[in-house]
């Protein structure tokens, strides 16, 4: 073989080479457009997620906040409550006290009224008694019928 063969058959072969080159760059610059395109894609979906997720945090922190302040309200009812049924106990304590004492009065009254009703019960019963025993003893005395007659 001589050197122009051989250089023309290096050539063919270089072409081939250069068409397989280009074949190949061709590929890879598809390659590379699809890869840039999923990029877009994956960056557009990251910032939705970055969005969802800020949304979230949000509603997280909305949640806490409405939570806390609940807590708050529920804490200053409960005290109130509190104060209303210590108010509320005070109060019934009181009256209990007042109504014991008025009671108290009343059965002392009652009782000194019984006592004195009583006290003249007695002082008539042996009124009585010594009235009865005078008109027995005068029965038995036969001069109280010579008297009488």
């Amino acid at each position: 073989m001589s050197d122009l063969e051989k250089i023309n058959t290096k050539i063919a072969l270089l072409e081939k080479d250069a068409q397989q080159s280009e074949q190949i760059h061709h590929r890879l610059e598809v390659a590379i457009d699809k890869l840039t395109d999923c990029t877009i894609s994956l960056k557009g979906l990251l910032v939705q997620q970055e969005t969802k997720l800020a949304r979230a945090e949000q509603t997280d922190e909305d949640i806490f906040i409405t939570l806390e302040s609940r807590r708050k309200e529920w804490e200053t009812d409960l005290k109130e409550v509190h104060s209303r049924i210590n108010t509320e106990s005070k109060y019934l304590r009181e009256m209990h006290s007042r109504s014991e004492a008025k009671i108290m009065k009343e059965i002392r009254g009652i009782r000194a009224g019984l006592d004195t009703r009583v006290g003249m019960l007695e002082k008539w019963r042996w009124v009585i008694i010594g009235c009865a025993i005078m008109v027995g003893l005068l029965m038995n005395n036969p001069m109280f019928f010579e008297l009488m007659a």
